[in-house]
């Protein structure tokens, strides 16, 4: 069955994803952007690879400091542990299927010669961030009709169906395999480290964002400097630290326009902005329009 249950991250920004004892470790859900605050899908991660499919619109995957831009059957592999997010770039907002698999819905478990041969030269990689599949190539389209087989399997569920999910999600993966063959030579633990660092800092700017912060104490909560902490940022996200305190603000202030009464100014308060006008300044600037036409058309739209 295909999900549309909503986004929801936990305090280190790991998604929070549906796996129950006895569920298949393998989800498929459709994404669209309508339902989504700010438009987008905050910088997040999760344990489980994901592969995303585009169906209506443009988007823009930010994989670290790289960003791909998406459109309608286009698709991209996102590797498990890795921090990603996803923006729209024009009016008509973005809508695609997300598929989720656990690394042992294709091993059987972690000492088989399917994860040690297969799976792990793909996890571990530090280079293999994220994939782009498009229609360009015989092995992108092979990619894609992999996927599009996946999503009508998880639409339909014919008899045997987890069986042919398994099987087809093989298919893929040997067709990844060869297509990051080269780049997975020149893996590096660095970007490991900067990774967890970012978690510690990010979850830091979550519990903290609607008190007057600065750089160092971003920093200090990855026991770094506020260079090391800048550098981070800029290296895996591709945005300086305060950027990205307020963005994270902004989004905040957006769900709270459309879910509570609260004034323009209490929520940029609440959100942890100095002024009223700087709020609207950056609300405009990241969101498109003035908070005050957010909320009516949010509410009425």
């Amino acid at each position: 069955m295909i999900s549309t249950e909503s986004f929801k991250v936990n305090e280190n920004r790991k998604e929070l994803l549906s796996n129950e004892p006895g569920i298949l470790p393998c989800i498929c859900k459709y994404v669209d952007f309508e339902h989504y605050v700010g438009n987008c899908v905050p910088w997040h991660w999760h344990q489980w690879f994901e592969i995303n499919y585009q169906v209506e619109g443009e988007s823009v995957s930010r994989i670290g400091q790289e960003s791909l831009y998406m459109s309608p059957g286009d698709a991209v592999f996102i590797n498990a542990n890795v921090l990603h997010s996803v923006d729209s770039v024009k009016d008509i907002l973005p809508k695609y299927y997300t598929l989720f698999f656990d690394m042992d819905f294709l091993t059987g478990g972690f000492n088989t010669v399917y994860s040690q041969k297969y799976v792990m030269p793909v996890l571990s990689s530090t280079m293999v961030k994220s994939f782009a599949i498009r229609p360009d190539s015989s092995t992108g389209i092979r990619m894609l009709g992999c996927i599009a087989d996946l999503i009508e399997l998880f639409d339909n569920e014919p008899f045997g169906f987890e069986f042919k999910i398994r099987s087809r999600l093989s298919d893929f993966w040997i067709l990844l395999l060869e297509g990051t063959e080269e780049i997975r030579r020149k893996s590096s633990n660095a970007t490991k480290m900067d990774d967890s660092k970012m978690r510690n800092m990010m979850e830091f700017i979550e519990n903290h964002y609607f008190e007057k912060i600065q750089v160092e104490d971003i920093a200090g909560a990855a026991g770094v400097s506020a260079r090391e902490c800048t550098r981070c940022f800029s290296k895996v996200i591709g945005q300086p630290p305060i950027d990205y305190l307020n963005r994270f603000r902004i989004r905040q202030a957006a769900g709270m326009l459309v879910e509570t009464d609260r004034t323009i100014g209490d929520i940029s308060e609440r959100c942890g902005f100095v002024s009223d006008s700087y709020f609207g300044k950056m609300f405009k600037e990241l969101m498109g329009c003035t908070p005050s036409n957010y909320r009516k058309g949010r509410i009425t739209g």
